[in-house]
């Protein structure tokens, strides 16, 4: 049998090196397959920590409702309805926002961002006819600043949409132009940027945990 010709080990080699590219590149698209699973994961354990922590705040609301309610009983008629109003009158997102720093490791990360970025709204937002908007893009830049890593986009997502639940009536999620965008009346930002965290109370905790549904 005769010698390989040059031609044909070089073409041989050839078919070699182009194997190995299509090889490398096929691990490459593997490595971001799993890179982006692996996100996802994450983004399913905060949800599932969420709803931990729902159950939680309920059982433990439900053993103490009695006990808060034979308390604000035994207040003045005046100082309750006080307390009541304030309490009532201000929505999850502002109980989030006023949470004392030691109530905040209660939240998840998504949470936490949601709270970071309702705690600056007026310098992160924009002023818009409808009152201030912070589209998806914004979001993403604050929280690559705040983390040093860019987030994954079901990361913006999530925290898009605990600002609108959380906002209630005052604060929505728009599309416009292919872009996500979240309003905030301009009620709903003067009462974020009046809130007081030391005017917070437990009881704030536990009833935004209740309302993340």
């Amino acid at each position: 049998m005769s010698e390989p010709s040059l031609e044909a080990l070089h073409e041989r080699l050839k078919e070699l090196e182009e194997r190995v590219s299509t090889l490398e590149a096929e691990n490459e698209a593997l490595r971001q397959t799993v890179q982006s699973q692996q996100e996802e994961l994450t983004e399913y354990q905060e949800t599932l920590d969420t709803h931990t922590q729902q159950q939680d705040a309920a059982a433990d609301h439900r053993k103490h409702l009695q006990q808060r309610l034979h308390a604000l009983e035994s207040e003045e008629p005046e100082d309750t309805d006080t307390k009541a109003t304030q309490t009532e009158s201000r929505s999850p997102l502002q109980q989030l926002v006023g949470l004392p720093a030691k109530l905040t490791e209660k939240l998840t990360a998504n949470q936490e961002r949601a709270r970071f970025i309702a705690q600056d709204i007026t310098e992160y937002a924009t002023k818009v006819p409808a009152g201030f908007a912070i589209d998806s893009s914004r979001i993403r830049r604050i929280l690559n600043a705040k983390e040093g890593r860019t987030p994954h986009t079901q990361t913006v997502t999530r925290v898009m949409e605990f600002l609108d639940r959380l906002g209630k009536d005052d604060v929505r999620v728009i599309k416009r132009r292919g872009t996500k965008r979240v309003v905030f009346t301009e009620g709903a930002v003067s009462e974020l940027v009046e809130t007081d965290p030391a005017n917070s109370s437990t009881r704030g905790i536990t009833d935004v945990v209740i309302g993340w549904t």
